[in-house]
């Protein structure tokens, strides 16, 4: 029987208890092999989260992405730049009201969105933002 758990980064088979662990850990399931990766990155816990929920929506993203001497928190390298902010905030309302505005106006070579770490605590606006992103990456595959 084919095992149905596998690690979201890398897609190995794992058992359920390694799956299970991991969710409970880092929300999403993981071999060891990424659990040590994860817990050892420099990424926020906001970044780690944006991250996988766009991996978990097929999106090809890459996770303290290098770039010209800077790390960028979420990439899809030459397309777009993902950088979590944390700002401080009373109205994470219109956090993620500025932040769809922003998504409508970008036009720099490889744009850069700034996303409010506030956005990640709330869930539907976690959900939303997601959405959101996952749409602008999937604009920018190429067609045909």
């Amino acid at each position: 029987m084919k095992n149905i758990y596998q690690c979201l980064q890398c897609g190995v088979s794992i058992s359920e208890g390694v799956s299970e662990f991991s969710r409970d850990i880092h929300g999403v399931p993981l071999c060891f092999t990424h659990q040590r990766w994860i817990e050892e990155s420099f990424a926020t816990d906001e970044a780690i989260a944006f991250y996988f929920a766009l991996k978990s929506n097929q999106v090809p993203v890459v996770l303290e992405y290098k770039e010209g001497g800077k790390t960028i928190d979420i990439a899809i390298p030459g397309k777009l730049y993902i950088e979590l902010e944390n700002k401080p905030t009373t109205d994470s309302e219109k956090d993620l009201n500025d932040l769809l505005t922003t998504f409508k106006i970008w036009k720099e070579e490889v744009p850069t969105v700034r996303i409010p770490n506030s956005l990640v605590y709330n869930h539907h606006q976690f959900k939303v933002t997601v959405n959101r992103l996952t749409e602008m990456c999937m604009d920018l595959r190429p067609t045909g």
